[in-house]
């Protein structure tokens, strides 16, 4: 059975700051799968928003299989020039959305770091629309949902933002170990 997902990306709040230089300009980023070539959406990016930042952006996500795709990865990230830089990420399980009244839940979400602690919150609202109709009815009060950190979507990750799991230590090593070479 498919339907739609529509996920409104409201806000994140505590979020780290992983610019060197000014403020985090972040965006989220939403898929059901965490193989490295997934299709995803995404928000718009907003500018030197720093640790805590406002989107209100709504997302659908087509052909839902409610009986194949069981969680809602999400991803937080910083836009850069170059190489854009992970900020934090959750898994949330879709039961809790699945099982809620009208399929519909609006909800704060712990957010994770790469080493698995927990650093800022999102807060969501996630419902399913069914074949044939149009928008769901997203309930009004917001509670504490449910997110894990999933191991599968860390190794997507790790595959995708390689120099953010480089631990500190080891990429010192690996700068001190290198080939001094003079120039004449």
């Amino acid at each position: 059975m498919t339907a739609k997902l529509q996920i409104t990306i409201h806000k994140a709040e505590g979020l780290e700051d992983v610019e060197r230089f000014g403020k985090n300009d972040p965006y989220t980023r939403v898929l059901l799968d965490t193989g490295i070539h997934s299709d995803s959406q995404r928000t718009k990016t907003i500018p030197n928003a720093g640790k805590n930042v406002s989107w209100e952006q709504k997302i659908i996500i087509a052909d839902f299989n409610y009986k194949t795709q069981h969680t809602l990865f999400v991803e937080v990230l910083d836009k850069e020039r170059h190489d854009d830089e992970l900020i934090a990420f959750t898994g949330i399980p879709l039961q809790q959305v699945l099982s809620a009244p009208g399929q519909s839940f609006r909800g704060r979400f712990d957010l994770y770091k790469h080493i698995g602690n927990k650093k800022g919150v999102i807060f969501l609202s996630i419902g399913v629309i069914p074949s044939g109709e149009t928008d769901p009815v997203l309930p009004g009060n917001e509670v504490q949902g449910q997110s894990q950190f999933y191991s599968a979507h860390n190794e997507r990750l790790k595959q995708l933002f390689p120099k953010q799991y480089v631990p500190d230590g080891e990429l010192l090593a690996r700068i001190s170990t290198q080939p001094h070479v003079r120039e004449a």
